[in-house]
């Protein structure tokens, strides 16, 4: 039987990625929708061929409604940073399954103390974290060629883009205002880390160990900073950069690890190997955002009673504290930062 499930948001993200992938996990069944507006949630289930019950803080306590029903086994909580705290806890109390969107928490504070309260707590409901990076196709294969090049030797990565200032994603309130740390940095800046440590990881010993940044921000509309040149160094010593920015006129999105037989880069959908002379481009077709696959993964793991390795959220506060390291270096100047989280 599949598991039931209530989508706990409305956006943009919420219903082009969520909702359609829900929709299509064969061990997934939507019950319910839960906005903080009740124009939100209907617009929402418009957006699909059956029924489900609508819930809305406009008529009464609707997130309370939904995590009070019985049939209704977990939920997939979708909403501004630094509101999901409260509803992560609130699920995992009423002993609901729940995945929440990445990152973690807002800060690495609140997400050690949620996650110590969580793996000391709760008993019986699981919680995982939704990190679409780490189901993307090429990133996986792309690891996989990395095992077969010798040791890792250096790594760089560039993503540069632009957000406009009326792009539909900064149009949201809390994105274009934001209260959690980074802005932009944070809240994209965590899918390009958990994709460098899924390609260090395909070797021990290369979890991101110091940190050393600095920060800028080019647009004024773009608070509080909006770009980011970084030096990593691994736990084994082995260093490499990171630029990012949210706000320049430059496009790039790739990372390439080198090791002493060859290299590997990314770029989207396309993978690079090259082993000495031998240099041979693969596309690696990746499905949507990786959300579709994400999800279903999730849902298997609700059939298993264990959550994926990808989702745990420990892997998703090693990703966090690498943005929040970023950030305070920059703050200190560039000062160098020791990470204490380096889980794979």
């Amino acid at each position: 039987m599949p598991i039931n499930v209530a989508l706990i948001g409305g956006g943009i993200w919420a219903q082009e990625e969520h909702l359609p992938a829900i929709e299509a996990a064969q061990d997934l069944e939507l019950k319910a929708i839960f906005s903080r507006s009740l124009a939100s949630a209907k617009s929402t289930a418009a957006l699909i061929s059956h029924p489900v019950d609508l819930y809305s803080d406009e008529l009464g306590d609707g997130y309370a409604e939904i995590l009070n029903r019985s049939d209704i086994d977990a939920v997939v909580i979708s909403l501004p940073i630094a509101n999901q705290e409260k509803y992560i806890r609130a699920a995992l109390l009423a002993g609901k399954h729940v995945l929440s969107e990445k990152p973690v928490a807002e800060n690495v504070q609140t997400a050690e103390e949620l996650i110590k309260w969580y793996r000391t707590e709760i008993k019986g409901a699981t919680w995982a974290v939704a990190e679409n990076f780490r189901f993307l196709n090429s990133y996986a294969y792309a690891a996989e060629q990395i095992k077969s090049l010798g040791k890792i030797i250096g790594f760089h990565g560039r993503q540069h883009g632009f957000v406009e200032l009326n792009w539909k994603f900064n149009l949201t309130e809390w994105r274009r205002t934001p209260t959690h740390q980074g802005g932009y940095l944070l809240d994209g800046g965590v899918h390009y880390i958990a994709s460098l440590r899924t390609l260090l990881g395909a070797q021990p010993g290369n979890e991101i160990a110091r940190v050393s940044a600095f920060t800028g921000q080019l647009q004024p509309y773009l608070p509080p900073v909006d770009t980011a040149d970084v030096i990593l160094r691994t736990k084994s010593g082995v260093t490499g950069t990171f630029q990012i920015s949210r706000g320049t006129t430059l496009r790039a999105d790739e990372w390439t690890v080198a090791a002493e037989k060859g290299w590997v880069t990314v770029e989207g959908g396309k993978v690079t190997i090259s082993r000495g002379e031998e240099v041979e481009v693969k596309d690696v077709p990746n499905e949507r955002t990786g959300v579709p696959p994400e999800i279903r993964s999730w849902g298997r793991s609700l059939v298993e009673g264990k959550v994926a390795k990808e989702q745990e959220p420990e892997a998703a506060l090693a990703d966090l504290e690498v943005i929040e390291l970023i950030l305070k270096s920059g703050e200190s100047d560039g000062s160098p930062i020791d990470a204490r989280h380096q889980v794979v």
